[in-house]
C-alpha cells in the first residue's frame, strides 16, 4: 500500500504491457480521424454525413475505448481489488478484438459497407464482453480494497453503463446493416446510444477516475464525498429515467431529464475547476492546464446541447460533439495519459528494484506543453470547420499531428523506460 494514497493496492499492479498497448495504440485511431476530415467532403456538415459517423466512431470506440479498457486494467487492481484471471490473455484478446471492431465499424460507416459495420461491432462486443466478464470474475473472487472514496463502485457503475452502450451499438449495426427491426425510431436508438456512451460510459467513468487521480496528480483537495456519494448513481438513474420515457414518448417528462442529466454533468465540470483552483501546486503544469481546458470544453458542449433543444439545427449537434468528444474527453485522457503512462513506468522500475528516473526525465515537460498546445488549436479548427469545410479539412491535418505527436511522446516514455531497465 501507498502511504500517499492510503487503500491504493500498487502491489496488486498488472505487468506494464497489459495496458500500455491500449496506450499505444488509441492515438492511430485519432489520426485515422483527422485523415477522415482531411479527405472527406462536408464531414462535419450534420452528425449524419459517413464521414461524421466514421470520425466519431474512431474517437469513441477507438482512441476513447482503448484508452479506458486500458485504465481499467491498472485501475480495477489497485483501486477495486480487482484480480483479473489470466491478465494478460484478457489484454491481448480484448486488445485485439476492439483495434479490429473499431476499424471495422469505423470503415464500414465510412463506406457504406454493411458486413463490416456488422462485423465490426460484434467484434467490438465481443472484446468488450472478455474484459467485463473478466471483472466480474475478478470482482466475485477478489477481496475490497478500502480506500476513503465511492471510486471503486462508480467504476463497476461505469462497466454496466458501457454494457448498455454495446448491446445499443450492436442493435443499431443491425438495422443498418440488415434491417433489422428496432422497437423504436432509428434517430431516437441513435440518441439513446450517443447519450449511454457520453454519460452512462464514458463519464462515470471519467468521475470516477477523477475521484482518485485529481487530487493525487493535481495536488488539490478531495471532491466532497457528499457530490462523490451521490453523482454516479444519479446519472445513471436519471439516465435510465430519460432513455424510458424517449422509448415511450414521454416527451414533456424526457425534455425535463434531458436537461437534469446536462446539468448533473455540467456540475461535474464545475466541481473539478473548483478544486482545481485550490491545488497546492506553485506552478501547475501543461496537462493540469489541460485537463482544466477540458472542461471547459465539456461546459460549451453541454451549452450546445442546450442550444440544440431550442434550435433544432445540425450545426448544434455536430458543434456539441466536436466540443465534448474532442474537446473534452480527448483532452481529459490526453492529461491524463501524460500523467499515468510516465507514473507506471516509474513504479515498474521501482517495484523491480531499479532506479528509476524522475519521471519528468521519463517524459520532460517541453514536447508535451507544445502536444497540448496544438490540441487546443485543433479544438478551435473544429469548432470553426463546422461552420466552414475547408477549415474542418485544415483540422483534420492538424489533427493527423495532433494524435501522431502523442503517440511519439508516449513512445518517448516507453524508449526511457527500456534504457533504465538496461542500464
Amino acid at each position: 500500500m501507498s502511504s500517499a494514497n492510503p487503500g491504493l493496492a500498487y502491489e496488486d499492479t498488472p505487468p506494464l504491457s497489459a495496458p500500455l498497448r491500449f496506450f499505444l495504440t488509441a492515438p492511430l485511431f485519432g489520426m485515422c480521424a483527422g485523415l477522415v476530415l482531411l479527405f472527406g467532403d462536408g464531414v462535419l456538415g450534420s452528425r449524419w454525413t459517413p464521414g461524421a459517423l466514421a470520425a466519431v466512431h474512431l474517437l469513441a470506440a477507438g482512441f476513447m475505448l482503448q484508452v479506458m479498457i486500458g485504465a481499467l486494467q491498472q485501475i480495477l487492481p489497485v483501486v477495486a481489488g480487482v484480480r483479473f484471471p489470466a491478465v494478460l490473455g484478457v489484454a491481448s484478446s480484448s486488445h485485439a478484438l476492439l483495434t479490429f471492431g473499431a476499424a471495422g465499424l469505423a470503415g464500414g460507416l465510412a463506406f457504406g459497407l454493411p458486413d463490416a459495420i456488422i462485423g465490426g461491432a460484434m467484434l467490438l462486443l465481443g472484446g468488450i464482453g472478455i474484459f467485463l466478464i473478466a471483472a466480474l470474475a475478478g470482482l466475485i473472487r477478489s477481496p475490497s480494497v478500502k480506500i476513503p472514496s465511492h471510486a471503486p463502485r462508480d467504476l463497476r457503475l461505469a462497466m454496466a453503463g458501457l454494457a448498455v452502450t454495446a448491446v445499443l451499438g450492436l442493435a443499431l449495426a443491425l438495422a443498418i446493416g440488415r434491417g433489422a427491426t428496432l422497437p423504436i425510431p432509428l434517430a431516437q436508438a441513435v440518441d439513446l446510444h450517443a447519450a449511454w456512451g457520453w454519460l452512462g460510459w464514458g463519464g462515470i467513468l471519467l468521475a470516477a477516475t477523477s475521484w482518485v487521480v485529481v487530487p493525487m496528480f493535481q495536488i488539490t483537495p478531495s471532491y466532497p464525498a457528499r457530490f462523490t456519494r451521490w453523482w454516479a448513481p444519479a446519472v445513471l438513474a436519471g439516465l435510465a429515467s430519460w432513455s424510458l420515457a424517449r422509448s415511450f414518448d414521454a416527451e414533456g417528462t424526457g425534455i425535463v431529464l434531458g436537461i437534469a442529466l446536462m446539468l448533473a454533468s455540467g456540475v461535474f465540470s464545475v466541481q473539478t475547476l473548483r478544486l482545481q483552483s485550490r491545488t497546492r501546486r506553485s506552478t501547475p503544469d501543461a496537462p493540469f492546464h489541460a485537463f482544466r481546458a477540458a472542461m471547459l470544453a465539456m461546459l460549451a458542449g453541454i451549452a450546445a446541447l442546450g442550444g440544440n433543444l431550442v434550435v433544432d439545427s445540425d450545426h448544434w449537434s455536430v458543434l456539441a460533439g466536436v466540443l465534448i468528444l474532442h474537446g473534452g474527453f480527448a483532452g481529459a485522457i490526453s492529461a491524463m495519459l501524460y500523467k499515468i503512462v510516465p507514473f507506471l513506468a516509474w513504479l515498474h522500475l521501482t517495484q523491480a528494484g531499479i532506479r528509476a528516473p524522475n519521471m519528468k526525465k521519463l517524459l520532460p515537460d517541453t514536447p508535451v506543453k507544445q502536444q497540448l498546445k496544438l490540441h487546443l488549436a485543433v479544438l478551435a479548427a473544429l469548432v470553426l470547420g463546422v461552420f466552414a469545410d475547408t477549415v474542418a479539412r485544415i483540422a483534420g491535418l492538424l489533427m493527423l499531428i495532433e494524435f501522431g505527436w502523442l503517440l511519439l511522446n508516449m513512445l518517448r516514455v516507453v524508449r526511457n523506460w527500456q534504457r533504465a531497465r538496461e542500464t
